[in-house]
């Protein structure tokens, strides 16, 4: 019977500690339906009568119960919720949200159909927000590809850059140095002549 007692407490606007209320209401309403099994309905069985479909309510529903006494300026009903059947007598068993009390009475006018209309456009506005969530999801998927690409890159280039960096290139036996006046480092041919004696005494003059 949790099953039956999870979306009864869900779907109605009243406090946790209700639950046992939501469970005994279940129950009833279990042994009023007919199973394959059985032909007759627990009720049925065990009363001898035929349950009668018009008194099952809507649990958790709102009802306005006409007050036992009341004055010309007080309202004559009071706003109550529907939360179970009475063993004991006929009637039902409505909370009071300002007084905070459970009482017994025999009728009450049921919002039934409002409630109804309540629970079909809270499912509504969840749907709406799970749709607008996925749409929101998709561009930040996208992004974050976008990122991941970025950041896949930057080691790759800091690993090129480390390999680049630790080869050591040796120029050929042939190339030196030659300093010059202001500091700078020429990079030059060995067999190049440096003055002008050498040039025109070398083997290539």
């Amino acid at each position: 019977m949790l099953h039956m007692v999870r979306p009864m407490m869900s779907h109605a606007d009243l406090p946790n500690f209700f639950w046992g209320h939501a469970l005994l209401t279940a129950a009833y309403t279990l042994n009023c339906v007919p199973s394959k099994k059985v032909e007759k309905t627990p009720y049925e069985i065990w009363s001898g009568k035929k349950p009668h479909m018009s008194y099952m309510k809507i649990w958790g529903c709102e009802v306005y119960v006409k007050r036992k006494i009341s004055t010309k300026l007080a309202p004559k009903y009071d706003k109550c919720l529907f939360v179970g059947y009475p063993k004991e007598t006929r009637g039902y068993y409505f909370y009071n949200p300002s007084e905070g009390k459970v009482f017994v009475a025999r009728t009450g006018v049921f919002l039934e159909k409002d409630f109804i209309s309540k629970g079909i456009n809270g499912r509504k506005i969840e749907l709406e927000e799970v749709q607008e969530s996925q749409s929101i999801d998709t561009p930040m998927e996208e992004l974050e590809k976008e990122t991941q690409v970025v950041v896949e890159e930057q080691p790759a280039q800091v690993e090129q850059d480390q390999r680049r960096s630790s080869r050591i290139h040796h120029q050929p036996e042939r190339y030196g140095y030659l300093i010059t006046d202001q500091g700078d480092v020429l990079l030059m041919d060995q067999d190049e002549p440096v003055t002008y004696q050498e040039a025109i005494t070398g083997p290539e003059s």
